[in-house]
């Protein structure tokens, strides 16, 4: 199979030259061996699965799409308007309409997890892809949290360090009013695969999505999250922690868009890249005309440790509300001179040094983990002193 499309646009274009409006996923020769979620771990009383296809798990999302287009009526477009890409797309993800196309086109079946009315699930649903060498994976999730019900799920994606092969998810979310879902997506596969995670989610009155990402592995990702806060007092928060090495590639795109009266969005993304390591990282704040009382708040911290990498980041705020608070930041900082002599003089070395700030940068994503067994393979997977690799 040969893979050739644009993902993560943003939603408004800016300078050509810059080359950031949109990714581009080009990739031949790709074998899909697995269509299958695998199977999920920690089953309660309250939670459903069912495996719907692709266009039947449309009709379950179009109730929130057809809600999501009588607020999108009478919006002026912004200059450089680029939603027009992605408008027909029945749930917005990240990566966009190109993406479920191609889930489409692969056959692919959904696996829908549905938690019932005012269940409140405690024990976390644990859903683990442990990927063979040259193993291709194409999967598709659906989790839909009904009124006042909470849920946790975590996914993660391993592979040995050397590993090559072709990881694809798409996991969407519908947080029905006052429900909590949170997701967490670990991913440590091996240097040589091709990884693409898709997110995309609908949020009603009073519910609260909780994003929690690691990308640490893979040789190439795309990766990204479209969160339509479309009830009032909904809640988007987002923390996500990257590691990127050698001629690692990482192409992100996280938007938070505000349909609605005080919704609230928080939004960290914190790494480190290394050695000749790219990354992009698109970062966007969507205020609409209804949303007053709203706040959105995006943050992206990266700690470079190499001279030959390519950092390009672009934190957006667009906004047609006057009654609303966004904030976006974004900062960029070397391991310091003062700083490593300080170090040295206490016999630390360098490298030392260095597998420090890597390790205290993704802690502070990594103990938002709620699971302490797969917080601690991140760890595993991080450079030692000695230049090892576990």
């Amino acid at each position: 199979m040969e893979i050739n499309m644009k993902v993560n646009v943003l939603p408004a274009a800016t300078y050509n030259w810059l080359k950031m409006n949109e990714g581009e996923i080009k990739e031949k020769n790709i074998v899909i061996t697995n269509t299958k979620t695998p199977e999920i771990r920690g089953i309660s009383d309250g939670v459903s699965l069912k495996k719907v296809s692709f266009d039947e798990v449309e009709k379950i999302m179009t109730p929130y799409f057809d809600e999501a287009k009588e607020k999108y009526q009478d919006v002026s477009k912004s200059n450089g308007d680029m939603y027009y890409k992605n408008e027909a797309q029945v749930i917005k993800t990240g990566l966009g309409i190109e993406s479920d196309k191609m889930f489409r086109k692969l056959g692919v079946e959904t696996q829908v997890i549905t938690i019932e009315e005012n269940k409140k699930i405690k024990r976390p649903l644990i859903i683990s892809f442990e990927q063979k060498n040259k193993e291709g994976f194409a999967t598709s999730q659906l989790i839909h949290a009904k009124a006042n019900s909470e849920i946790i799920v975590i996914m993660e994606y391993n592979s040995e360090v050397n590993d090559e092969g072709f990881n694809a998810i798409t996991t969407r979310v519908l947080a029905d009013e006052g429900a909590k879902v949170t997701l967490v997506k670990v991913q440590l596969l091996g240097n040589k695969v091709i990884h693409i995670d898709d997110i995309g989610s609908y949020c009603k009155d009073k519910s609260k999505f909780k994003l929690i990402q690691m990308e640490i592995g893979a040789q190439k990702t795309w990766t990204g999250a479209y969160t339509t806060l479309l009830g009032d007092e909904s809640i988007f928060e987002n923390k996500v922690g990257y590691f990127q090495k050698d001629n690692q590639k990482l192409d992100m795109n996280y938007i938070s868009d505000h349909r609605a009266k005080k919704t609230r969005a928080d939004m960290v993304y914190r790494g480190i890249l290394k050695d000749s390591a790219n990354k992009v990282w698109r970062g966007t704040i969507d205020f609409h005309r209804g949303s007053s009382g709203s706040v959105g708040d995006e943050q992206e911290d990266t700690l470079i440790l190499g001279e030959d990498i390519v950092n390009r980041t672009i934190p957006l705020i667009l906004c047609q509300e006057e009654d609303v608070d966004g904030r976006h930041g974004a900062s960029i900082g070397q391991l310091g001179e003062e700083e490593l002599f300080y170090m040295q003089s206490r016999g630390i070395s360098k490298e030392r040094a260095e597998e420090m700030m890597i390790k205290a940068r993704l802690d502070s994503i990594a103990r938002e983990i709620p699971s302490k067994e797969i917080a601690g393979k991140i760890e595993g997977r991080l450079p030692l002193a000695s230049g090892a690799q576990q």
